[in-house]
């Protein structure tokens, strides 16, 4: 088991790293040699450190947890190629996060809570509940360690897996922070996006903080009166406010977001909720991304017919709303949008 009480290496900053090495009577030069072996060559211990000296190896590993998080079970698509991994502490599952394939490169999909408090109706990750918040740390070990088993760099960070990122704010941009920076990871802050249901303070405070981040918003109903029944969280932020939000977003920083709607079929997916969509939508430069409902066992929801996604589709183009349909990737693990939740132990014995 982890010892707790330890400085966990993946929480630091560069400098604070730096400030560790010196009071260990090392030379601050130090601190760039690793992290480029944690974050360029993707080192899974100190001890893979080669031309750091022994002593130092030894003792930075008395000094601080290197890893905390453990790869309990990888699945893989047999079709797409999509892996979705569930990562654990100390032998408990905490939480899932997905790589997925496309013809420009690999994808991340990070989760940055255990469980949801958002607790959308459609969605597999408000099964099991709230647990807690990722740390900074946690949420960098998640991308480095499929990183790690891919051999390779992904190119882009989605953040639409399991958890609220605006309810996380601080350690998600800590982790963006972090994967950005030239000595760090390296990542464009272009080819990272956050995704959140809607919370207008986060908004409005990511235009500020993003600096090239992307923004999409988690739509899913043009009408307070539906996306009450199924975003709980429309209830303390009703659509009015959340798009006014957007607005400023879009205004102040004058990148294009992306929308996203879960289409559910018979509550949201009408030709009638595509009018109400395109109106709502009317001023604001935006993509709006179609996503046909993916099952979840124990969930009584209906993915929408082929047909009725086309005419949704037909309705915002004529509208001159810019729309896409997703490609699901990942269903046949259960990894694509709304699939991913916490397991518990009995489901990976």
């Amino acid at each position: 088991m982890d010892d707790l009480s330890l400085t966990h290496f993946f929480e630091l900053s560069l400098e604070e790293l730096s400030s560790i090495l010196v009071g260990m009577g090392e030379k601050p030069y130090r601190a760039k040699q690793i992290w480029s072996w944690a974050y360029k060559k993707f080192a899974s211990s100190f001890d893979e450190m080669t031309d750091l000296p022994l002593k130092l190896r030894q003792d930075l590993g008395k000094a601080m947890t290197f890893t905390r998080l453990e790869p309990l079970l990888v699945q893989e698509g047999a079709e797409s190629g999509t892996k979705k991994y569930l990562w654990g502490f100390s032998g408990t599952p905490l939480v899932e996060s997905v790589v997925m394939k496309y013809s420009y490169g690999l994808s991340a999909c990070l989760s940055t809570q255990a469980g949801c408090p958002a607790g959308c109706a459609f969605c597999a990750s408000r099964i099991l509940g709230f647990q807690r918040n990722l740390s900074k740390g946690e949420i960098i070990e998640e991308f480095l360690g499929m990183c790690r088993d891919q051999g390779e760099r992904i190119g882009r960070i989605v953040f639409m897996g399991t958890g609220e990122p605006f309810l996380n704010y601080d350690a998600v941009m800590g982790a963006i922070d972090i994967l950005s920076s030239p000595e760090g990871y390296g990542l464009s802050r272009r080819k990272v996006t956050v995704s959140t249901v809607g919370i207008p303070g986060a908004i409005r405070r990511f235009a500020k903080d993003s600096r090239g981040a992307r923004l999409a918003l988690s739509l899913h109903a043009a009408s307070d009166e539906v996306r009450d029944k199924i975003v709980p969280l429309n209830k303390r932020h009703p659509i009015r406010e959340v798009m006014g939000a957007l607005r400023e977003y879009a205004k102040d920083t004058g990148q294009r977001v992306t929308v996203e709607y879960m289409l559910l079929k018979g509550i949201n997916d009408s030709a009638k909720d595509a009018l109400k969509l395109s109106g709502l939508l009317s001023d604001i430069d935006c993509l709006v991304n179609l996503i046909p409902w993916n099952p979840v066992p124990g969930l009584s929801f209906e993915r929408p017919d082929r047909s009725r996604v086309e005419r949704f589709q037909e309705v915002l183009l004529r509208n001159r709303v810019k729309v896409t349909v997703r490609r699901s990737l990942g269903g046949e693990i259960e990894a694509a949008c709304g699939q991913l939740r916490r397991q518990e132990t009995r489901d990976i014995n």
